[in-house]
């Protein structure tokens, strides 16, 4: 059942997107998770309306903080072949390149010669588990007031949307605002929690084998920090259904 909702987090103004409260970031301008939702989000819309297929994989790269302004997408298709088509979109505010994101999106065929096991899923009911017991200093609403998360205990969060990313459905676009708080879920089961150092990712990545089910994402991270300042956090994907994909993010560790 999907959760009821009111506003997205983007409304839409011409050719403009307006930012909520809700896409603000613990630090300065907004939360990467909105910002690279919105990014994928213009790209899925494209490849619905164009029957380009599912989508498999998409890499956000946020080249700026982005401002609780409001912001313009541009969508420019790179490859349109038989089966698989590649898309790209700039977000902007103003003249400033707050982002750049790519997608591949491939129709499907019917090959039942190479259904093999399917990967085990995992048997939880996320409704049943405790909410994520988030420490933090800051007041404001943020994207977190958008979601809901819920922590199994082991290792996995589970969490959904609470409001749309866009005033169309963006259940690929969605992942991405899940799963980009791949790193302080990590971070809060280690004896670094609460953080002394920012911690902005410079990309999120995404690798799925087939389209989202239900409402619930499950996120399983584990991070890779170095003393030089920089990271790598990489997490399982689930969904209601079982293992989803993978994603991966570039962190950079910087002193607050």
């Amino acid at each position: 059942m999907s959760v009821p909702v009111a506003e997205p987090i983007f409304s839409s103004d011409g050719n403009d997107w307006v930012p909520h409260a809700e896409a603000s970031g613990p630090f300065r301008g907004l939360h990467g998770g909105a910002v690279s939702g919105l990014a994928v989000a213009v790209l899925e819309e494209m490849a619905r309306a164009e029957g380009f297929g599912i989508p498999t994989t998409a890499t956000v790269f946020i080249l700026r903080p982005a401002p609780l302004e409001k912001l313009q997408t541009k969508v420019t298709p790179l490859r349109i072949g038989g089966r698989v088509a590649i898309l790209e979109s700039e977000l902007f505010c103003g003249d400033k390149l707050i982002a750049k994101a790519t997608a591949a999106f491939v129709k499907p065929i019917n090959l039942p010669e190479l259904k093999i096991a399917e990967a085990p899923q995992i048997k939880v009911d996320p409704t049943s588990l405790p909410k994520w017991q988030r420490t933090t200093n800051v007041t404001r609403i943020t994207f977190f007031d958008a979601l809901d998360i819920r922590d199994d205990g082991k290792g996995t969060k589970w969490g959904r949307m609470l409001r749309p990313m866009t005033p169309f459905d963006t259940p690929f676009a969605s992942l991405f605002a899940l799963s980009d708080n791949g790193t302080p879920y990590w971070l809060s089961g280690t004896e670094l929690w609460p953080p002394r150092w920012g911690f902005p990712n410079i990309d999120v990545a995404l690798h799925v084998t087939r389209p989202r089910v239900g409402d619930w994402v499950g996120v399983t991270p584990t991070s890779d920090w170095r003393v030089e300042g920089n990271g790598l956090t990489e997490a399982a994907i689930h969904d209601e259904q079982g293992l989803l994909g993978r994603g991966c993010q570039t962190v950079v560790v910087t002193p607050i």
